[in-house]
């Protein structure tokens, strides 16, 4: 009686496995800039948390133990004024006593095009490298259960007061003695979804 049952019991799931539909996994490429602005007007990045011994001893870009808040903008080429895609809210904090990595928290929402009210999520250690690589960890809308990974290499550094600033090849212009004014990044970001339909 056992071995029918178990024969039986077998067919089922795999007959159940096979009728499952599967949704292909799609790739989406996007393209975009993020300007992460630090000016005293207008501020889209803010700091909300610093501890005063790291400010004694603060060194590179992000001070140790520093947290900030962004609302971002995000657009289709490299000048502000460009066409606006959507928006980047999130995080990140100075996790290396050097002030060149942070952890960074972005959830990237599209506000335009097919795209329109979906979002995805990138979450990393983040090395303040010319060109360095996020995880991206879900999304919802479009990018619901997305995961890929999403290139991010600065452009421009201290650029506000450019209406094109250069692109191209990776251009860093860093005084880590100077405040931050902008900081504007491209991401290339590759998603793909897979969903199981039970």
């Amino acid at each position: 009686m056992r071995v029918p049952f178990l024969i039986l019991t077998i067919l089922v799931l795999f007959l159940q496995c096979n009728a499952s539909p599967f949704v292909r996994d799609k790739e989406t490429n996007i393209l975009f800039y993020l300007h992460n602005i630090h000016a005293d007007k207008d501020s889209l990045s803010v700091l909300v948390a610093q501890n005063t011994n790291a400010i004694a001893h603060a060194r590179g870009i992000v001070a140790f133990s520093s947290v900030y808040v962004f609302d971002d903008v995000i657009t289709e080429g490299p000048s502000i004024t460009s066409k606006v895609l959507g928006n980047a809210q999130g995080m990140y904090v100075g996790t290396a006593k050097d002030g060149y990595t942070i952890l960074m928290a972005i959830d990237v929402e599209i506000t335009t095009g097919p795209f329109n009210g979906s979002s995805f999520i990138l979450f990393s250690r983040n090395p303040l490298r010319s060109t360095r690589e996020l995880p991206v960890i879900g999304g919802r809308g479009a990018f619901r259960m997305a995961q890929g990974y999403g290139m991010l290499r600065t452009v421009c550094v201290h650029c506000l007061a450019s209406t094109n600033p250069p692109s191209g090849d990776v251009i860093v212009q860093c005084d880590p003695l100077a405040p931050l004014i902008e900081f504007m990044y491209v991401f290339w970001v590759v998603c793909s979804s897979a969903m199981m339909i039970i």
